[in-house]
Parts: C-alpha cells; sequence; structure tokens
C-alpha cells in the first residue's frame, strides 16, 4: 500500500486521486472501504484532508451548457481561462514533456466577474464554495503548504497587490518566489529535525493563477511567465447578469464530471497540446512582434489547450469559437511582449519626476553631469530630497534600487559612480547611478 501527502496527480503512479474516484490509464475506479484505491498492483491513498472534492461520476448527471454561459457572458477570455484551467489537470505531464507550465494572471477592476469565473472554474474539479488564498495575509510556511497541498490543480493567489489610503501599497507578496514554479522545482524548503542536514523540498506539483485588480509588477523573468487576461465591466448588461448568475448557482453535481472526462482522456489531450503546443510556440517565435522565446512557449501552449475544448478535443465549442479565442491568445502574447517592453511602473515613475524637475530651470537639479552631457548621473538622496521640496511622491527608494537596473528609456550604466558634481559647488565628489541620456 501506497500513500501521499497531497490531492490530485500522484506522478509516480500515473494516477489521479480526486476525491472518492481515482482515475489511471483513462479507467476510473473508486475508493474502497479502507479509503485506498485499488489500482492493479498498486493500493493507493491521500493522507491530506486539507483540500476536499467532492466528484459526481454518474454520467447522466452531466452537463455541458455552462460552456455557453462562459462564452457568452465572458467571450474569448473566458474560453481562454477555461483552457489554462484544463491544461492544469495536465500541468505535472507537460513539464516533464516541456520542461515548464505557464502561470495565469486573471485581472481587472471590481465587479469584472473575476471571481465568479474562478469560483465556477472550481467546480469542474469538484471544489465549492473556494476562490483562493491572499499570499500578502499568509506566513512562508502557511504559503509553502498551500503550494504543496495539490498536484495537477491550480493554487489560485488572490489580491495581493491592493493599496492603502492615501495610494501607499501595503506590503506584498514577492513574486520572486514562484520563479522556481514554473519548472515545478520547490518553492520552498526548510530543514528535517533529525540532527543532520537534511532538508525537505517538495516540488511544485500544481499550477499558478492569479487573481487581482491590479496587474502584476514583477521584473521581466517573473513576466514572461504569466499569460495575462484583462477583465472589464465594459460590455456587461442585464443578459450577462443573467449568465453570470447562472454560473453561480450551477450545481456541483451537474458539472464536476468535467475533471473525470479530462482525466480519462489523459493520453489523446495531452498527445495534441504537446503536438500543437510546439507548433504554436514556433509560430508565435516566428512573429517579428514577439521576441522572447519563452512568451512564445508558453502562449504556444495555452493556445493548444485551447483547441481541446474544440471539436477535435472535448466538443464544448465549435471552431468559430475556438478560432477566436486562439487569436486572442496570439494577440496576448504580443501584449505581453510590449508589456515587458516597457519601463517598470517605480521606473517610469522615477524617470517621469526626474523629467518634470529638470524642466522646472535652465540649470540642472538632478543631473550631476549637466545639460549637455550623453550621460545622467543622479544622486538617489538629492532626487528624493528634490521630490519632498516639491511635494512629488517618491517611489520607495529600497524597492526602485531593485528595478532601476532595469531601465529600458535610459539604459542603465552604472549604480556607484564617483562624478565630479556639475551641480554642487567646488564640482564635489558625489556617488552616482549613470544611466545612457
Amino acid at each position: 500500500m501506497e500513500t501521499i501527502n497531497f490531492v490530485g496527480y500522484a506522478r509516480e503512479y500515473e494516477a489521479y486521486v480526486l476525491g472518492d474516484f481515482a482515475v489511471k490509464g483513462g479507467k476510473i475506479y473508486q475508493r474502497n472501504d479502507e479509503d485506498f484505491f485499488e489500482l492493479g498492483r498498486t493500493a493507493l491513498k491521500t493522507l491530506s484532508q486539507s483540500t476536499q472534492l467532492h466528484i459526481n461520476n454518474d454520467p447522466n448527471d452531466y452537463r455541458t451548457d455552462w460552456a455557453g454561459l462562459i462564452q457568452h457572458a465572458f467571450g474569448s477570455k473566458g474560453v481562454v481561462a477555461l483552457a489554462f484551467w484544463l491544461g492544469t489537470l495536465f500541468a505535472e505531464q507537460i513539464r516533464s514533456r516541456d520542461k515548464s507550465f505557464p502561470f495565469l494572471e486573471i485581472v481587472g477592476e471590481a465587479g469584472a466577474g473575476k471571481s465568479t469565473l474562478i469560483e465556477f472554474l472550481w467546480k469542474l474539479v469538484g471544489r465549492r464554495d473556494y476562490e483562493g488564498f491572499d499570499p500578502s495575509k499568509a506566513t512562508m510556511p502557511a504559503r509553502a503548504r498551500n503550494f504543496a497541498q495539490v498536484s495537477n490543480l491550480p493554487v489560485v493567489l488572490i489580491e495581493s497587490d491592493r493599496e492603502q489610503e492615501g495610494g501607499a501599497k501595503q506590503k506584498q507578496f514577492d513574486w520572486d518566489e514562484l520563479k522556481t514554479a514554473f519548472n515545478g522545482r520547490s518553492i520552498r524548503a526548510r530543514g528535517v529535525k533529525n540532527g543532520g542536514n537534511d532538508i525537505y523540498e517538495p516540488p511544485f506539483r500544481g499550477s499558478i493563477v492569479i487573481s487581482q485588480n491590479a496587474a502584476v509588477q514583477a521584473g521581466e523573468a517573473i513576466q514572461t511567465r504569466i499569460c495575462h487576461l484583462m477583465f472589464t465591466r465594459e460590455g456587461q448588461n442585464g443578459r450577462t447578469k443573467e449568465l453570470a448568475e447562472a454560473l453561480e448557482k450551477a450545481d456541483l453535481e451537474h458539472v464536476s464530471q468535467f475533471a473525470l472526462e479530462v482525466a480519462t482522456r489523459e493520453a489523446a489531450l495531452l498527445e495534441h497540446v504537446t503536438t500543437r503546443g510546439r507548433e504554436y510556440a514556433n509560430l508565435l517565435a516566428d512573429d517579428p512582434d514577439i521576441k522572447v522565446l519563452r512568451i512564445a512557449k508558453c502562449h504556444g501552449q495555452l493556445a493548444a489547450l485551447v483547441e481541446c475544448l474544440g471539436p477535435e478535443g472535448l466538443g464544448l465549442f465549435d471552431a468559430q469559437v475556438i478560432d477566436m479565442a486562439t487569436g486572442h491568445v496570439w494577440q496576448m502574447a504580443r501584449d505581453r511582449q510590449l508589456a515587458i517592453n516597457a519601463d517598470h511602473p517605480l521606473v517610469a515613475e522615477f524617470w517621469e519626476a526626474f523629467d518634470y524637475l529638470e524642466g522646472l530651470n535652465q540649470e540642472p537639479l538632478l543631473n550631476h553631469y549637466g545639460n549637455h552631457s550623453e550621460q545622467i548621473a543622479i544622486n538617489l538622496k538629492d532626487f528624493e530630497r528634490r521630490c519632498a521640496d516639491y511635494r512629488l511622491r517618491v517611489p520607495e527608494i529600497r524597492e526602485l534600487k531593485r528595478y532601476l537596473r532595469s531601465s529600458k528609456s535610459r539604459k542603465f550604466i552604472d549604480a556607484n559612480r564617483t562624478v565630479r558634481s556639475q551641480i554642487r559647488l567646488n564640482n564635489a565628489s558625489v556617488k552616482c547611478w549613470v544611466f545612457q541620456a
């Protein structure tokens, strides 16, 4: 008898453990009286009680009209989100073949329907009345356990990038923690209390979904791992409200069979994702508007997953809907490239303040090389003081330093250069950050 300490797909046994049912080799198994699943020569049981899945295996109860509700309420964005959810059920297998699985970011203004959509998608895998957890409110051990509880199921991070009154940012979750999750490696390690040097590093087995009102503000390494969906209230009316309410009222007993249907068709769907994902990735890489291969790869995988919802896969949507959704994924890839080409918002705010202050007088206030140099030399203490003098909002300097090196509008050169100042008396020496003008 074998045990696992999570819920979902056990890669070592090539089997899904989903509530009262397990799936292996396209066949569904029911739990026995001792809470084990007899999978051929293997008896498998999960010890995890943290994630409860309630799945109905009766095919006569399964309804698929919810697919139309998603498409008409949310358009191609809803179809793409559903495709990612389907792909999550294959996250381990896709990572074993392609060495990566993208993150999904669902962002939009309050009332755009993000929570309604995500809570319904959870019903498809047997989890009711749940959206996700806020990593900013969780301790490091709590976050680590949330990431380790599931396999081939999503870990949804919600509202982790909020503003407090007055526009000040609260302490935020460090998105760099997620880098290793992209490849299925451990997010956090801890020591084992056995007197030795052993450490416990559980691999990340699920997928990452980020849902919040503001887009993720992070470096290029994280941005290129994300497929971004923006939801707005534009186009909402009485009809879309009825559709969203229908999704909210959908009975888990009539939709949770989705997880079993996907798991039992693992071989065919996975083969399609692997083949078409690589084809899409190559096509995206040839697009002159897309420069980063990781963006092409992530969105190629997502486009292939969209096709799995169409006539060649689960048959939930017709070919026209699938074509529109794959076209939307292509545009998502282009938009992601544009997003990483731009400066980080903190850097953009820094240069906006710099340009404003330098434009106040004919003589330079901040550039210690003077007005006519091909380089810009800025002492950050001077910058902070001048912003205070003119009551400008100052980006938090410690955070700013993390991103100034990635400046694109003015290329970063040096962070600790001694400069003969053209501003201070007697050409005093000053330590400056230096950029190309």
